[in-house]
């Protein structure tokens, strides 16, 4: 399980941001990790199935909450602006 140290926070919602790696899949529309950070800075690099596509932001949260053992209204998830 991915980031089973660090915990909800800000009202019981953990927040993570993610960067995505866009024009994957035969279709070229769905994306795949490059990378999740918490808001402590944590980075879970091979955590996580880096090989994963994901079609939607909402299916992404959905597998994230699954391997956190979170409800998807515990996670909060966002695009990193870099």
């Amino acid at each position: 399980m991915i980031i089973s140290h660090s915990k909800a926070t800000n009202g019981g919602v953990m927040n993570l941001e993610y960067y995505p790696i866009r024009g994957r899949g035969p279709e070229g529309d769905k994306f795949q990790l490059a990378r999740i950070t918490d808001e402590q800075g944590n980075m879970y690099k091979g955590q996580y199935d880096q090989a994963k596509h994901f079609g939607s932001e909402q299916e992404l949260k959905t597998y994230l909450s699954e391997k956190l053992n979170l409800s998807e209204a515990e996670l909060s998830i966002k695009k990193m602006s870099l």
